[in-house]
């Protein structure tokens, strides 16, 4: 081979290496957005576990302020009373069992939930518990509710009828078939009874408002059709009946004085 040729292909070899280092040296470079995806997937998973132990550990999400929605008969000073522990305590800390712990002595309540407002307010929504009928206690009017729960002493006699029944009423099956009963009555028809009163046999008796009119009942079944049957009868006049019985609703009854 000639020496110009020989100095040719030299050159050329030269060339090549040279190439193929280039080509190395591209496919290890790392592009800007590839150098901060590393960063941010190496930085990412810390930033994230610092600030949860931030949450758990310092004041950050503190609980400042306890905010309650829904209390009528409840003041704000006993359940502020009762939630005092919480403050300062970090929101991510507390759960729905321990508040409902903190306020299991307030038996107005029924149900409540609770909703974090970062950075630090605690909402916690109520709903107390509502008066269904009377019982006397002692000789004063108490309002209680389906369960049985008394809620409040009450001079307004009007609005809910009387439960005639002595004992606890918490699972006892004469209350809670009174309960049962005004529960499945149309509104205009609850609103006409003055008292309830279920016998040993379960059947219901009732005694209207504004009258000494009496109502045999029987049992709870029915209800609607019931109901439908002594307003139809009412609607027709009964002043001077005593008792009027619907315990059969498709053939009731009426009584008047010496029939």
């Amino acid at each position: 081979m000639k020496r110009p040729e020989r100095e040719l292909l030299g050159q050329e070899k030269k060339r090549l290496r040279g190439s193929k280092s280039s080509g190395l040296a591209k496919r290890h470079r790392l592009g800007p957005f590839a150098v901060w995806g590393r960063i941010i997937a190496i930085l990412g998973p810390i930033s994230l576990t610092a600030i949860v132990l931030a949450s758990f550990f310092t004041p950050m999400l503190a609980i400042e302020k306890i905010q309650f929605i829904g209390n009528e008969r409840i003041s704000e000073n006993e359940l502020e009373s009762a939630l005092e522990s919480l403050y300062q305590r970090p929101m991510t800390t507390v759960n729905d069992d321990e508040v409902a712990a903190l306020l299991s002595n307030l038996s107005l309540i029924e149900t409540f939930t609770t909703q974090a407002e970062p950075p630090h307010t605690l909402r916690v929504n109520i709903r107390e518990r509502q008066p269904i009928l009377i019982l006397v206690r002692q000789g004063k009017n108490y309002l209680y509710d389906a369960a049985g729960i008394q809620i409040a002493e009450t001079d307004e006699i009007t609005d809910y009828p009387f439960v005639v029944f002595n004992g606890n009423p918490i699972d006892n099956l004469k209350y809670s078939t009174a309960v049962e009963l005004l529960l499945s009555l149309p509104i205009d028809t609850y609103s006409q009874i003055f008292s309830v009163r279920v016998t040993d046999s379960m059947t219901v008796q009732l005694v209207l408002r504004g009258s000494s009119l009496n109502v045999l009942w029987g049992s709870t079944d029915q209800g609607l059709l019931k109901a439908e049957v002594l307003a139809s009868l009412l609607g027709t006049g009964l002043d001077n009946a005593i008792t009027v019985d619907v315990s059969s609703p498709n053939s009731p009854v009426v009584q008047y004085p010496n029939s």
